[in-house]
């Protein structure tokens, strides 16, 4: 019998979470999957592999070539996902055939008492530019995405040069090819925990200096100069909350135009995405707590 979708999740040191990722998998209202995981042994319809360990991008890279699925969808090994994630996709992938890949709204959590952060994207082309940019909030495409299998003939899907930015880097690669739809239905709670990609700047800065020569004329914007923001803002903060006070004031003062769009861009993605977490509170915490349990 032919798979509808390929569930690839690539799974280092996340053993505290695991379990509970799983269970939101199989706790799916739609049955035709398989799940490609890289464990010891599970009953039922995952595959299981064992690889030495050489990094996100390479795992997602072998569950693909592995992959019988009609549709490709991805999930770290310590984010979770609501049990209509897979049949809302499937259906969206189904009904339009132009379309290469489709993302959802997600949650962002750290404990189960604390107001969710909630991202809903509705512009595809404005979520790319806003990602590549840096001063927006990404697509997570590598917990929340599913992309039709085939669209592109790479033989790896995700660049092995790119860690934290390898979801960003085909987004914007997919986007050549054919429509990318975003859902407003929540079809991702993702965690924040300690040790995670995202948080290693010097990582994150040589993967911005390779997609700032990749992509520096797809957008209008000086990409350099934004990357460069970014991380200056990310160190501050990092310094504690009077060294980012006092680089808020030099900026103003020395009209570092640059540097105060890009800050005020994330105030406001922040701003945005805490609000809708506190409208829709109640079912996002009880959510969490159901799945995370």
């Amino acid at each position: 019998m032919s798979v509808d979708i390929s569930v690839i999740i690539p799974l280092y040191n996340k053993g505290e979470f695991i379990e509970r990722t799983l269970k939101s998998v199989a706790a799916q209202d739609i049955s035709n999957w398989e799940c490609i995981i890289f464990i010891s042994e599970n009953p039922g319809n995952w595959k299981l592999i064992f690889q030495k360990n050489s990094g996100q991008t390479s795992a997602r890279n072998h569950g693909v070539r592995l992959a019988q699925g009609t549709y490709l969808a991805f999930l770290d090994a310590d984010d979770l996902w609501p049990n209509n994630k897979l049949r809302l996709q499937f259906e969206a992938l189904e009904t339009d055939h132009s379309t290469v890949l489709v993302l959802s709204a997600f949650a962002i959590f750290k404990d189960h008492n604390t107001t969710a952060r909630v991202v809903r994207h509705k512009d595809p082309f404005k979520m790319n530019k806003r990602w590549l940019l840096m001063s927006g909030f990404g697509g997570g495409l590598e917990s929340v995405g599913m992309m039709r299998q085939g669209v592109l003939s790479d033989e790896e899907l995700f660049d092995s040069a790119l860690s934290t930015s390898s979801g960003l880097d085909l987004s914007l690669r997919l986007a050549e090819f054919g429509k990318i739809i975003l859902l407003p239905e929540i079809g991702l709670y993702y965690r924040i925990n300690a040790g995670q990609w995202h948080a290693d700047t010097n990582e994150l800065g040589r993967n911005l200096d390779i997609l700032c020569e990749r992509y520096q004329n797809r957008f209008s914007q000086n990409l350099a100069r934004s990357h460069s923001a970014y991380l200056f803002w990310i160190s501050a903060r990092g310094n504690g909350a009077k060294y980012l006070v006092i680089s808020v004031v030099r900026s103003l003062f020395t009209l570092r135009n640059g540097q105060l769009s890009i800050l005020a861009n994330l105030i406001w993605r922040n701003i945005a995405s805490s609000r809708l977490g506190k409208s829709m509170r109640n079912e996002t915490l009880s959510a969490i707590s159901k799945l995370d349990s």
